[in-house]
């Protein structure tokens, strides 16, 4: 068989920088030239080859890099490259090769008298532009709302869009959306609604389909497409029609995986533009052999067999672009003209119609570019559940606007199509007449009453639906008991696991539930969550209308201060209702523990959630408490009181209470005239509660009980209450043992009244107790650090026993703030200043690791890994200490360093590069402690750069860097070699004019993300040896008395500041938090890093 000549094309393409896209098309190539080949009819008499380059990010000079590079190999034609394409082909029409691409929508190279060598098989947004304004103008719409994505292609298409509706006098009024449409972005599709449905009736989107879905739902909710008045005309590129794919362009791709139920009622208000459907099976066979035709060699890009990947469009224009330039080719060859001369080949293709893979003919116009075949998708009936071709576009010749032709009629939601533009106009504004104006407020009139009418009876039968629903309802089979009154932990189901809830409480005291908790009374976890279970001791209970009433009012009452009602169980034996369980127990736990001090700013917070709890009470449906003691005031982990306890007064009446002492001992916070009235109303009365409010308030300011230090017995409190001695001076708590303010004592007896009608309210209550809330800092790190301090000061209390024991603990505290953060931070906390992020124009990062690590931890069990890293980062940091820098934070074996951060400084590079070179001598002689005679291997790497720096997060703030320097500086670490100093051209220059360093260029290196980069290596410096270590600093390396761990040294470290205490609680101790040699920076927190695990 005789040799055939070789024409040879390249092939531009981003197919091996992450971009799946790129990967999914590229097999399309390999499969033309393949079919090219094979065909008798293109090319007979020679061998069509290809040549395949990378060119990196779109908008960069890759492409035209690459398009020298391929020039060199005597390639006849170029294909691609994809998006970017207006300089490509500046380039190609000056060399005069030509260039056909299949994914570039750039419309500046339309025009084809100056692009003479250019073709794209991608119609560009110009075209479906086209298919817009003719459909538009077959339903005679001349007014539209345009909803557009913020991407190239959409705006592209909007720009042209606007200008055609312009010409065809059609009014066009824009919206933007965010371009990478996410959930998030349905509060801006609703904004668009409400803006605009009084003044279009007609919608045009040029976003993704998920942008669609949700439009279409806020639509449907505002009830503006059940009367068929609105139409929504959707444009899709991208995604081609596919008549097998059920509630394709109507449901997300995750919807339609879980199988939710969709009603596609809304979508008959939908007509969506889409390139027209392939033939399937042939375009099925042509995926696959795409992928196939990828996997070979050159290309090698393989795909997981048992992963289905959607091949997408652009892969089938490559293909025809490939096809265009051989038949073009094939042809010039016919006319024994030359193939060099592109601007002939190119004119070979224009004004000619070429057969798609797609199984369809497509017209390429005389500027070179393919016209594109649409079809409109629309409901054809009103009992389809699909979208499907209504009809199709009719190509003109001369290049001006398409044809609609309606092939099947339209399902509308209304009588017909809607109209752009109510008769009367959107406000009647062209419908003025005089009227009879009796008429008109006769006629609004009954309507206003119909309307009424209609809302209360709405909002009957959805409150009905809701006494009906039973929501509040629990099942026990669902619930897992963990704790009784009076008995240890139990499981009690099997249905669920329970999280570890009974830990330590962060104060050093947890309630005694066992003791506290009324009898029967338990704890259990439900759906997640830890709750109250209050057995009501009835046989049954009957759901009348009115029991089911206090159940959902109860349900939607919501507060800060209330706590949580969670449901009830009626189900016989096992009557009981849930509330939220609240961490730190009642109030009256809290008021018992001798060892937590309550300061005035304490008090002032929980009796100002008390008095919003009880306010927002009296202001509901409940009207009052009735049952208010300090042990139904109970306070969770963040210290807020929630009042419990209260409202179901039916469901709960009838109970067989046992009586017991501290039922008895509940009457001591009862008004007297409730304890006086033989059948007191079961919600008590709202006067009733301010008494008990008063008592309550007592026993947070004596924290001796209800009724003082040296109470007489219940009972005989009780009687006298109930019969009092004297009249004119009834009993009550006395008020001479408390250390208050005389307007807590006034508020009190204002409260104590004996006549019930001259108590105050609990509004008046508030604004009389107001001044304790006076000098409390509004910051919240002001009130951390305020407590910080008042802790210290707490201490102090105890000097005269406890004096070395008080020093500890200050520096101890002292240390902990410098470890949550740098210290001018911290000193701008302290002095009331609010932090904000701070810019830095030059900073130098430092980045390192171990070579090795991964394998190395293999070999060692986890407290030989902790011994080294504990070991090793203990020599770092006594090596940094040296130099005028900041260590950011270790994970794993990696370890980070900043210099010109949080205080600037001129010379930071050179103080990175001298700890750089001091580390990297340091490791020399660092043994691996479990495996003597074993070095490690540092890897290093160095960046300059601008950088953000800021404090972030409330709880356990961290000391943060941002910006693309830290992002660099990592990248030169892993990028680099090991025992070697790997730094960037910025770095570099910097250094050199510091001087006195020994620098060697590297050359360029790959960086992800950034592309090819020039780096050098940091070989020394030339006019100093690494300084001498500090005679406080551990020298390396590391003693053995450092890197022998106890058991302590493995308890993690978890110190947590309490913003509504005095006090800062955790597990730590001086063994496991401060006994590290050498100080450090880092702010961690004092937790043990995790690994990483990466060399």
């Amino acid at each position: 068989m005789a040799h055939k000549p070789e024409i040879k094309i390249g092939f531009l393409g981003t197919f091996h920088n992450g971009r799946m896209i790129g990967k999914l098309v590229v097999g399309a190539v390999p499969l033309a030239v393949h079919d090219v080949n094979v065909s008798p009819d293109v090319l007979p008499n020679h061998r069509l080859t290809f040549v395949a380059e990378n060119v990196g990010m779109p908008d960069t000079s890759g492409g035209v890099k690459k398009m020298t590079e391929l020039r060199n190999h005597s390639i006849k034609a170029f294909i691609g490259p994809d998006e970017s394409c207006y300089a490509e082909a500046l380039v190609a029409d000056a060399w005069n090769l030509p260039m056909i691409t299949y994914m570039c929508y750039d419309p500046r190279v339309s025009r084809g008298e100056v692009f003479r060598t250019f073709a794209r098989t991608l119609p560009s947004s110009s075209k479906v532009s086209k298919s817009v304004i003719a459909l538009l103008k077959y339903f005679e719409w001349n007014r539209i709302t345009l909803i557009v994505a913020e991407t190239t292609m959409y705006i592209q298409t909007q720009e042209v869009l606007v200008q055609l509706a312009k010409q065809n006098n059609i009014t066009a009024t824009s919206y933007m959306i965010t371009g990478d449409y996410m959930e998030k972005n349905k509060a801006a599709l609703r904004r668009i609604v409400q803006d605009s449905f009084k003044t279009t009736r007609i919608y045009v989107l040029l976003t993704d389909t998920h942008a669609l879905i949700d439009f279409v739902g806020t639509m449907d909710a505002a009830g503006l497409l059940a009367g068929g008045e609105y139409a929504i005309i959707s444009v899709e590129e991208d995604e081609i029609y596919n008549p097998h794919l059920e509630y394709q362009y109507m449901m997300k791709e995750w919807d339609r995986q879980k199988h939710v139920n969709f009603d596609a009622t809304p979508f008959r208000s939908v007509l969506m533009i889409t390139p027209c459907a392939p033939q399937l099976e042939a375009y099925q066979r042509f995926q696959e052999n795409v992928q196939r035709f990828a996997a070979q060699p050159p290309l090698c890009i393989p795909f997981h067999p048992q992963v289905q990947v959607e091949i997408p469009p652009y892969a089938a224009m490559a293909y025809d672009a490939v096809f265009l330039y051989a038949r073009a080719a094939t042809e010039i060859l016919k006319r024994n003209l030359s193939l060099d001369d592109g601007a002939v080949l190119i004119a070979a293709i224009r004004n000619k119609v070429y057969r798609s893979v797609l199984g369809y003919d497509i017209r390429v116009d005389e500027n070179g570019e393919a016209e594109g075949n649409y079809t409109v998708l629309g409901f054809t009936n009103a009992s389809d559940e699909h979208l499907s071709p209504i009809g199709r576009f009719s190509l003109s010749e001369n290049g001006s606007l398409p044809v609609f032709q309606l092939e099947s009629e339209v399902a509308w939601l209304g009588a017909g199509p809607p109209v752009s533009e109510p008769q009367c106009g959107f406000f009647r504004e062209k419908c003025i007449s005089k009227q009879d104006w009796r008429s008109v407020l006769l006629i609004t009139s009954c309507t206003s009453l119909v309307l009424a009418a209609l809302i209360v009876a709405i909002r009957h039968y959805r409150y009905e639906y809701k006494l009906a629903k039973l929501l509040w309802k629990i099942d026990m089979k669902d619930v897992l008991t963990l704790r009784q009154q009076g008995s240890r932990p139990s499981l009690q189901s099997t249905k669920i696991s329970p999280p570890s809830v009974f830990v330590a409480s962060p104060n050093g005291f947890a309630p005694n539930y066992d003791e506290d908790l009324e009898e029967g009374t338990s704890i259990g976890f439900y759906k997640g969550n830890v709750v109250f279970i209050k057995p009501i001791y009835k046989k049954s209970i009957d759901l009348t209308r009115s029991i089911r009433k206090e159940l959902i009012q109860m349900r939607e009452m919501r507060h800060e201060n209330i706590n949580p009602f969670i449901g009830a169980c009626v189900d016989p034996p096992n009557i009981c209702i849930f509330t939220m369980h609240c961490a730190r127990g009642s109030l009256e736990d809290v008021l018992r523990n001798e060892d937590l001090t309550l300061d005035g700013m304490f008090i002032s917070s929980l009796v100002a959630d008390l008095l919003k709890g009880m306010i927002y009470i009296h202001d509901s449906e409940i009207v009052s408490h009735g049952n208010l003691k300090s042990s139904n005031c109970l306070v969770d982990s963040r210290w807020v009181l929630q009042v419990a306890d209260f409202g179901l007064h039916e469901f709960k009446c009838g109970q067989s209470l046992p009586n017991t002492s501290r039922r008895n001992r509940a009457l001591l916070w009862r008004a007297p005239e409730l304890l006086r009235h033989p059948s007191p109303p079961a919600r008590g009365t709202q006067k009733g509660d301010i008494y008990s409010f008063g008592i309550v308030l007592y026993e947070i300011i004596g924290r001796a009980g209800p009724w003082g230090p040296e109470a007489l017995p219940t009972k005989y409190i009780i009687d006298s209450l109930i019969d009092p001695p004297d009249i004119q001076n009834p009993p009550r708590p006395p008020l001479e043992v408390l250390d208050c303010a005389d307007y807590v004592v006034r508020c009190l007896r204002e409260c104590w009244d004996e006549n019930p009608e001259i108590r105050p309210d609990f509004r008046f209550v508030n604004v009389r107790l107001r001044e304790m809330q006076a000098g409390l800092k509004p910051n919240i790190f002001d009130n951390m650090i305020a407590i910080m301090e008042k802790y210290a000061y707490n201490l102090e209390s105890l000097v005269q026993e406890r004096t070395y024991q008080l020093l500890e603990e200050k520096k101890k505290t002292e240390n902990l703030l410098l470890r949550m953060l740098p210290k001018p931070v911290a000193e701008q906390l302290k002095r009331g200043e609010p932090v904000q992020a701070e810019s830095f124009e030059s900073v130098t990062i430092y980045f390192s690791d171990i070579v090795g690590f991964t394998e190395l931890s293999a070999k060692s069990s986890p407290l030989q890994v902790v011994n080294l890293l504990n070991s090793l980062y203990t020599c770092f940091d006594s090596i940094i200490e040296n130099y005028n820098v900041y260590k950011v934070e270790t994970i794993g074996d990696a370890y980070m360093v900043v210099s010109g951060v949080p205080l600037k400084t001129f010379d930071h590079a050179a103080q990175i590069a001298c700890m750089a070179l001091h580390l990297l001598a340091a490791i020399a002689s660092f043994e691996v402690p479990h495996r003597p005679g074993e070095r490690l291997k540092l890897r290093i790497g160095i960046h300059s750069g601008p950088c953000v720096a800021g404090v972030v997060g409330l709880k356990m703030p961290r000391y943060c860097l941002f910006g693309d320097t830290v992002n660099t500086a990592s990248r030169m670490e892993s990028t680099g070699e090991a025992l070697r100093i790997h730094i960037s051209e910025t770095c570099k220059k910097l250094l050199e004019k510091s001087g006195g360093f020994n620098i060697e260029e590297r050359g360029l290196t790959m960086i992800k993300g950034k592309g090819e980069m020039r780096t050098y290596w940091l070989q020394g410096k030339a006019d100093q040896s690494p300084p001498k270590l500090s005679q406080s600093v551990s020298p390396c390396p590391v003693p053995a008395q450092y890197t022998k761990f106890s058991a302590q040294f493995l308890q993690p470290v978890s110190i947590s500041t309490n913003l509504r205490s005095n006090s800062l609680t955790g597990s730590w101790s001086p063994a496991t938090a401060f006994k590290y040699p050498g100080r450090t920076r880092s702010t961690g927190g004092g937790r043990l890093p995790f690994f990483r695990g990466l060399d």
